[in-house]
């Protein structure tokens, strides 16, 4: 009897869905509940038909699309290793479940709700197991309904990379008030969850229904709880569930993580698509875009995860293009100028130096052969060139004043440093010469692509692994080599937006004249550094590459997922 058939992996998968579910219902939402049961006290159960229903649609998507994932899934089981993987998996995850439901029935309700997320977590991580495969593509979608999902309702609310400033934007966009900036709102009840408020502690905004404290008294002083600075259509996806859970009678958690879970949907999606189009060197933008620290920012109300995708699609469609075209066609043009001014939707003037990209494609051949063309593209040209003057004008009026950004330090004038970069090049060359040294070549700061203040103790050693597990991936990817020149081009492609970044908060975040850039943090690089890892593989170094080295390279990067949210399901 074959066992890792698909009726045999319908059953199990509906089971565990299940069994997340209820676990999740009653040791996470209803955490109290299960204390009353335990202690024979009366039980007072939080009832949420917002989450009732998200149950129903989560299985719903399950059965519609199941098929397509079904058949690549018991394809990889005529690979040994991976069989033996999933028995090792489901073996682990059930001696794993009992011990921490053991060890945790006798406990307080902080200790059910860590119990129940680490069960949850060895429950998803079977069927990940069970479902990745050599598709990439697919993989994406498996990696962000297991541990994604996970990080929704795990990480920190308010988190510290100014969660609380995107969800308040968020907040404000699902009640139609698009002028956040200059007319905010907040809601008083909302605005009482405190920063770094651990999952642990959030049985105040479970308990109730939300019920809408809508105020325009906004205190601006209070930097952290005031909206972003992005615009509206970041926030329009993470604003609809916020929208929906309240339609739906959520309670305010129920609010913040629908919120987070539109976010990581849309994620997944741009990654998704960037996946597909992308001809080759799939596998390093897999690794990244599903680094722990990036999935979890995509899985919050953060706009990193929509700068990612965006830039992720942009550079596919650059080499896509590289890789089959001869020439540009009109259509080609159109639509690489288009997601080039998408991609600057989410970090703006930051990630524009991308742009240089297009110098690895056949623009002389393509101006020669289509002199026909050549008024509709001088036209679009001089538009672009106008439109992206506008823009950056924009920028520098609304970005520079005397006081920066007032999440700064003391002492910061953007409009008289950049006086100092236009007229002292000795003072910017020392500049970027410490830059360089404090980040790209400083462990310390390459650590925080794991960050502490959510992994835990171990951080640094997982990422210390992690990066040499993404070098050598990079390093054995050579389905493609590329020439010198273009592996200048994609150098470049790296370099000049981590240079315009920097400048960018050496004028907004860093005090006058100081020699050194403050306020640079290591995820910033996530989205440019697939671009430098592509240049890695060489015709000169060969790699056997094995038939499952997709799915090989989808289980080491679940084993961090695993790794990461154990650590940040900790105490």
């Amino acid at each position: 009897m074959k066992i890792f058939c698909k009726r045999n992996i319908t059953i199990y998968t509906i089971l565990v869905l299940l069994a997340v579910i209820a676990l999740f219902e009653f040791g996470f939402c209803n955490v109290q509940a299960v204390h009353q049961v335990l202690h024979n006290e009366e039980i007072i159960y939080n009832f949420s038909l917002c989450r009732i229903v998200f149950y129903f649609i989560f299985i719903v998507l399950y059965c519609v699309f199941k098929n397509k994932f079904l058949e690549v899934a018991e394809e990889t089981y005529n690979s040994k290793p991976k069989r033996i993987i999933t028995y090792i998996t489901i073996i682990i995850a059930a001696i794993f479940s009992g011990w921490v439901f053991y060890s945790t029935s006798k406990l307080g309700t902080d200790f059910i709700r860590i119990g129940t997320v680490r069960i949850i977590i060895a429950l998803l991580t079977t069927l990940f197991v069970i479902y990745i495969s050599k598709d990439i593509s697919k993989n994406i979608i498996v990696a962000a309904c297991t541990f994604g999902i996970v990080f929704t309702f795990t990480t920190d609310y308010n988190h510290a990379i100014d969660e609380k400033k995107h969800f308040m934007s968020a907040l404000n966009v699902s009640f139609l008030n698009f002028d956040y900036i200059n007319n905010p709102i907040t809601d008083t009840e909302i605005a009482k969850i405190p920063h770094l408020t651990r999952y642990v502690s959030i049985d105040e905004w479970l308990e109730n229904n939300y019920t809408p404290s809508i105020s325009s008294d906004v205190n601006m002083e209070d930097t952290p709880s005031t909206p972003a600075n992005y615009k509206p259509i970041i926030y329009a996806l993470p604003a609809v569930g916020i929208a929906i859970a309240r339609v739906l009678n959520g309670s305010i958690v129920d609010m913040y993580i629908l919120g987070r879970i539109m976010n990581l949907c849309l994620y997944t999606f741009l990654v998704y698509i960037a996946i597909k189009i992308l001809p080759f060197k799939k596998n390093i933008f897999f690794v990244v875009a599903f680094i722990p620290y990036m999935l979890l920012l995509a899985a919050s109300y953060s706009a990193d995860g929509i700068c990612l995708g965006t830039i992720y699609i942009f550079v596919a469609y650059c080499l896509k293009i590289y890789k089959e075209s001869e020439t540009i066609s009109l259509k080609q043009f159109l639509i690489l100028a288009a997601l080039f001014v998408v991609m600057l939707i989410g970090k703006g003037v930051g990630y524009l130096p991308i742009g240089i990209l297009v110098f690895m494609l056949p623009l002389v051949k393509t101006i020669k052969n289509n002199k026909k063309y050549w008024p509709i593209m001088i036209t679009c040209g001089i538009l672009f060139v106008i439109i992206g003057t506008v823009f950056v004008i924009y920028m520098k009026n609304t970005n520079l004043s005397s006081e920066g950004d007032s999440r700064g330090a003391a002492g910061i004038n953007s409009i008289e440093q950049l006086n100092a970069i236009l007229t002292d090049p000795v003072l910017d060359i020392k500049v970027a010469i410490n830059h360089v040294l404090d980040t790209l070549v400083n462990f310390n700061w390459l650590k925080t692509l794991q960050q502490e203040v959510f992994f835990k103790d171990y951080s640094e050693q997982s990422i210390f692994v992690m990066l040499f597990v993404i070098f050598f991936i990079a390093l054995t990817e050579d389905d493609y080599n590329f020439k010198i020149k273009d592996k200048i081009i994609l150098i470049l492609g790296f370099l000049l937006p981590f240079g315009m970044t920097s400048v960018i908060l050496y004028l907004s975040f860093t005090p006058v004249r100081a020699l050194h850039i403050d306020g640079y943090q290591a995820r910033y690089i996530f989205p440019i550094l697939p671009l430098v890892l592509c240049c890695l593989s060489s015709d000169k170094i060969k790699a056997t590459r094995g038939e499952n080295r997709n799915l090989n390279i989808a289980i080491t990067s679940g084993i961090f997922l695993v790794i990461g949210l154990l650590e940040l399901a900790s105490m």
